[in-house]
């Protein structure tokens, strides 16, 4: 019962604002503003997620966040096992990841696991909506994650606490440590985090299981050191991970010795510089990754490492102070070996690029270009055009168009058997448009938007099988994906008590137009593991330093197979968090207690893979100094 008034209320807080005059109205993006070339600006649709002590206690992976946050759909194969993102109906090596300017995007397979990414160890975290083909390149066509480590310069030193203990035998650990003296600023953090996984299920018979062989560990630590100038800023980050898991076998099964070890570096240094009307800026960086995947069962040990390399410059010239423009040439290498390679093999990405931004107090407008070679052929060129105008202090517009295209991995062109060396990159466009609206008072706030979206790809890739049983890649898909979006964010407070509510909805429809005579049967259908209907929401009440908030989510029918012939059944999950903070001069404590699936939701995201019932999580911060 209880369950069923609160999905009610959660559902009519949506539609009572929806009952207003003006038609729909939706949570306010976050704007991000800077000279980085690789930023959207104002027009495009970003979210920057909560970097509060509560979120970074109660979520502990970007894969947690991002699914309780973000109108994203997260495809989990379970606690601490492998999680991509789909965004507006794109596939899981359709959405770029950048960290400091860096791409973290695998050049074996595309992909990036957000399983592995600690929330604690990330920064500010952005999720820019729609395809920036020019501004962010390769891989953006659903959308782009970015994540900021660059600490401010404040003066003075903090030191921050952290450890949670939760069901399954789950700890996070970390420490942290900031120091400034307003021109120089170092940040280190160390990180720990451990699960057993051995919840509970019931498998496909109805019988009680627990899960077996799904133990996580990993360890990590970042360092952050920011030196400022009159005209601007030197940064270096570096960041170790490793990750050691075993792989739980799936409900069919019963027994799994499969196991995997992730070890990744990452460096990104950058050096920004301002004088007078000119800007530039020289930015370098590196992303390795080894990975070792055990069978005992099967005798195999595979191992693997992949190396990117990237560098690039930026020069900008401000004409007026509300005309200027960016060039920037930028160089990408991706080296991996394998045992599924007859050798060590290597890609180069070499693009030039152009921005030109126009911006007055109701009008933002922004034409980019940029034309790339790819293992020195010439691949398709992007332009990109985005607006935002503000009609009424309340009303604005937004709009938004861009060419796009995703090139073949390393495994795509060279593993064996079945790479093809002959691949062509994806190529398409994206477009979107919307309505925002934000009004606030002394003591109340609501902001809103409500768009469309529409994207298409050609020569997209996939695998087939062949005549012989042996899988092979190829350019034969043409795909559409399309849908309506928004958001929309109520909050309220007076005296000591505080209230807010908000409601993510997202409906989205992503098809194979054209294929292969051995797809025909899905020509039209909606592609696999992408939910029609997703929508999110919280509502949170605070009390002077105690607060509750409560998240829910739905997530619609998911087919498993191309022809629509099975399929996983919708789900609600909710989660309810309790926290208090409380400070005393120069250090504050904050504390959480969680319960995630709160209705004991059985569910499936990714066809038989467990994944946990009702489960409790209660966490610390403590954060201290001057």
């Amino acid at each position: 019962m209880i369950r069923a008034i609160l999905i009610t209320l959660l559902l009519l807080a949506g539609l009572a604002v929806r009952g207003q005059n003006d038609s729909l109205r939706w949570m306010k993006a976050v704007d991000i503003r800077a000279r980085r070339f690789d930023f959207a600006g104002p027009a495009m649709r970003v979210e920057k997620q909560d970097t509060t002590a509560a979120a970074r206690l109660s979520g502990f992976t970007l894969a947690d966040r991002l699914n309780r946050e973000s109108s994203l759909f997260v495809k989990s194969y379970g606690p601490g096992s492998l999680a991509t993102l789909s965004l507006r109906g794109s596939g899981a090596a359709h959405t770029a990841l950048l960290w400091n300017g860096i791409s973290l995007n695998s050049g074996m397979n595309g992909l990036c696991d957000f399983s592995l990414l600690p929330v604690f160890l990330l920064g500010d975290v952005s999720v820019q909506y729609g395809g920036n083909g020019p501004l962010v390149g390769n891989a953006a066509v659903g959308g782009a994650i970015f994540l900021d480590s660059r600490p401010g310069f404040s003066k003075g030193w903090t030191a921050e606490a952290l450890t949670s203990l939760g069901s399954f035998g789950q700890h996070q650990e970390g420490l942290g440590f900031t120091r400034s003296n307003g021109k120089v600023v170092t940040r280190t953090k160390i990180y720990r985090q451990l699960s057993d996984n051995d919840f509970s299920f019931r498998s496909p018979e109805g019988l009680a299981r627990r899960q077996q062989h799904a133990r996580f560990r990993q360890h990590g630590i970042s360092q952050d050191l920011s030196i400022g100038h009159a005209a601007g800023r030197f940064d270096l980050h570096a960041w170790y991970l490793q990750n050691d898991r075993e792989i739980p076998p799936h409900m069919l099964s019963l027994l799994s010795e499969q196991e995997q070890e992730d070890r990744s570096f990452r460096l990104s240094a950058s050096w920004s510089v301002m004088q007078q009307r000119f800007f530039w800026n020289l930015r370098g960086g590196l992303n390795d990754e080894y990975i070792r995947y055990k069978d005992p069962a099967a005798q195999l040990d595979e191992k693997s490492r992949a190396l990117s390399l990237q560098a690039d410059a930026e020069l900008g010239y401000v004409f007026h102070h509300r005309f200027r423009m960016i060039a920037q040439l930028a160089w990408l290498e991706a080296t991996a070996v394998t045992d599924a390679y007859s050798q060590t093999r290597r890609q180069q990405q070499l693009s030039l690029g152009g921005k030109g931004l126009y911006e007055s107090e109701r009008l933002y407008m922004s034409l980019s270009v940029r034309q790339g070679l790819f293992d020195g052929r010439l691949i398709q060129f992007l332009p990109a055009f985005s607006m935002r105008y503000q009609i009424l202090p309340a009303l604005s517009l937004r709009a938004d168009g861009s060419s796009v295209y995703r090139l073949p991995t390393l495994n795509d062109r060279y593993w064996i058997p079945g790479g093809n060396p002959d691949l062509k990159p994806e190529q398409g466009y994206t477009a979107s448009a919307g309505l925002g609206w934000k009004q606030e008072g002394k003591e109340w706030l609501l902001s809103s938007q409500a768009g469309l979206f529409y994207s298409r790809l050609k020569k997209a890739m996939v695998w087939l099988p062949g005549s012989n049983g042996v899988y092979t890649a190829a350019n034969i898909h043409e795909t559409e994906s399309r849908g309506i979006e928004g958001s929309v964010e109520v909050s309220y407070g007076s005296g000591l008590w505080r209230w807010s509510i908000s409601f993510i909805p997202a409906v989205q429809q992503s098809v194979i137009l054209a294929s292969d005579p051995s797809f025909e049967s899905a020509i039209g259908k909606q592609m696999i593991y992408t939910p029609r209907i997703l929508y999110k929401g919280h509502c949170s009440i605070a009390y002077k330093i105690f607060s509750l908030r409560y998240y829910h989510q739905y997530t619609g029918y998911r087919y498993t197979t191309m022809d629509h012939a099975y399929f996983l059944e919708p789900f609600d999950l909710a989660e309810l968090v309790f926290s208090w903070s409380g400070s005393l001069q120069h250090s504050r404590l904050t504390a959480t207690f969680s319960i995630r699936n709160l209705y004991n939701t059985d569910y499936q995201v990714i066809a038989w893979r467990a994944m946990p019932g009702r489960s409790f999580l209660g966490g610390l911060m403590y954060t201290f100094g001057k």
